[in-house]
């Protein structure tokens, strides 16, 4: 693939990658994460950093970034297909997105975060932990076993079922060493990953398990499962969510959303720089969005006639916001649905 050259004039050590493509939210997503990005991290770090946006659409950007450490990717249709490998697996384009980074800048390290997702702390703690021997993700979440139970809640069961079945007693090569792997293995979630330079030499195993496990089980999380596997067994992999908040729920979307288009249609561009306001404005949605998880595994629960877990959420939920009616509102409705 033929990338551009930077035209920027610094000699930066690490790329902050970011992959947005299709959609306007996805854009507003990105540009809010990066705007994080500045207002936590020294001037040193943001000096030793150079940003990857890999887009359809790089023009949407600059209307609200002018940062000259920015390095925009135009994926063009033609690089949009040959990031999927013949497959029909999107988020394979993460991937691609990450190989093509450690291609063009083999001595940098790579920080991949999605879109969703913004810093809430200092990011020197994360930049400074990736080492040849530590890496990061977002943070462990599941045994594979565990997956199985969760997704079988909503009817998803096949694909954890079929992905534990194919790895079940078999070799898989990693770094040309035979791993085994088992249901008892940890899941860690994708949405930051921080890899040494020197991880690039695995790259060509993620490509390849990501595809078998992706073929022989449809499962959506291929992508993450694969670099979950490997690092755990060739590096120290440690969680990021101390410093970077990831709300990948489809509730806590729609609310981050709304609260973006009025963000950025407020603030002129010169005013997205302000480190104060946007930390303020970090810190308030990450309060938002931990009360609103809460907040949903309580109304599930209540409408499900789940009580004891239902009223040992709503508690949680009005302990950390007492002052807000439209959770009990919710709260009640969700309680009354029930019992019709």
């Amino acid at each position: 693939m033929n990338i551009p050259l930077t035209v920027n004039g610094f000699n930066p050590d690490q790329n902050l990658v970011f992959l947005s493509y299709g959609a306007e939210t996805e854009f507003r997503r990105a540009i809010f994460s990066i705007l994080s990005f500045y207002a936590w991290s020294a001037a040193g770090d943001i000096e030793r950093t150079r940003i990857l946006v890999y887009t359809d659409q790089p023009q949407f950007f600059q209307t609200y970034l002018d940062q000259p450490n920015i390095e925009y990717v135009t994926m063009t249709p033609e690089v949009m297909e040959e990031m999927l490998g013949g497959t029909l697996f999107y988020h394979r384009r993460k991937i691609a997105s990450i190989d093509m980074t450690f291609k063009k800048y083999p001595e940098s390290n790579v920080i991949f975060i999605d879109s969703d997702t913004f810093f809430t702390g200092d990011a020197t703690l994360l930049f400074n932990g990736i080492t040849e021997d530590h890496a990061f993700m977002h943070q462990r979440e599941y045994t594979f076993e565990q997956g199985l139970g969760i997704f079988k809640s909503f009817n998803e069961g096949e694909f954890p079922e079929a992905f534990i079945a194919y790895i079940s007693d078999r070799d898989l090569i990693i770094g040309g060493k035979p791993e085994r792997f088992t249901k008892n293995d940890y899941g860690w979630n994708s949405g930051v990953l921080g890899l040494h330079s020197s991880f690039s030499m695995y790259m060509p195993d993620v490509f390849r398990l990501n595809d078998e496990f992706y073929e022989n089980s449809r499962w959506f999380i291929s992508e993450q499962i694969a670099f979950s596997l490997i690092l755990q067994r060739r590096k120290i992999l440690q969680a990021a969510d101390t410093s970077i908040l990831h709300y990948w729920g489809k509730r806590q979307k729609v609310m981050l959303d709304k609260l973006l288009v009025g963000l950025l249609n407020s603030y002129k561009l010169v005013e997205l720089k302000d480190k104060t306001l946007i930390k303020s404005i970090t810190t308030h949605w990450k309060f938002k969005v931990e009360v609103d998880i809460i907040q949903e595994k309580a109304a599930i629960a209540l409408s499900l006639g789940s009580w004891l877990y239902g009223l040992k959420k709503s508690a949680q939920v009005l302990l950390k916001d007492p002052f807000n009616p439209l959770l009990y509102r919710e709260l009640i409705a969700a309680a009354s649905s029930k019992r019709k």
